[in-house]
C-alpha cells in the first residue's frame, strides 16, 4: 500500500468520523428543541424521539448549505398520534411544524436572529 492511498485513507476516516459528530450533534439539538416546543404546544413528545427524514444541500436566505429535516411524533390526548417537523440549515434552526387537534398545522418561523 503506498503511502498516498494510506494517507487517503486516514483523510477518508477521519471526515466520516467527523461528519458522524456533527450529525449526533444535530440529531441532540433537534431532540431539544422538538422536546421544549412541545412542553410549550402542551404537546406531548411521544417516544422521546426525532428521526432525521432527509439531508442535502439547500439554498437558504441566499446561502447554500446543508439542510437537515427531523420529524417526530406527538399527540396532545395521548390516543391520537400526530407528526411535526423541524428544519435547519447551516446548523440554525428555519422553522418548527406541528399539527393541531383541528387536524391542520402550525408552522412556527424562527427569526433569523435567534438560533433555537
Amino acid at each position: 500500500m503506498s503511502s498516498f492511498t494510506a494517507l487517503f485513507g486516514m483523510l477518508l476516516l477521519a471526515s466520516g468520523v467527523l461528519a458522524w459528530q456533527a450529525l449526533r450533534a444535530m440529531h441532540e439539538r433537534a431532540l431539544v428543541i422538538a422536546t421544549r416546543s412541545c412542553r410549550e404546544a402542551n404537546l406531548q413528545l411521544l417516544d422521546a424521539t426525532v428521526t432525521l427524514q432527509r439531508v442535502r444541500v439547500a439554498r437558504a436566505e441566499g446561502s447554500l448549505g446543508w439542510q437537515l429535516d427531523y420529524s417526530f411524533d406527538i399527540s396532545a390526548d395521548g390516543q391520537q398520534r400526530g407528526q411535526g417537523r423541524l428544519r435547519f440549515h447551516r446548523g440554525a434552526l428555519l422553522w418548527i411544524e406541528m399539527p393541531r387537534g383541528d387536524h391542520s398545522r402550525d408552522l412556527w418561523v424562527v427569526p433569523s436572529n435567534r438560533d433555537d
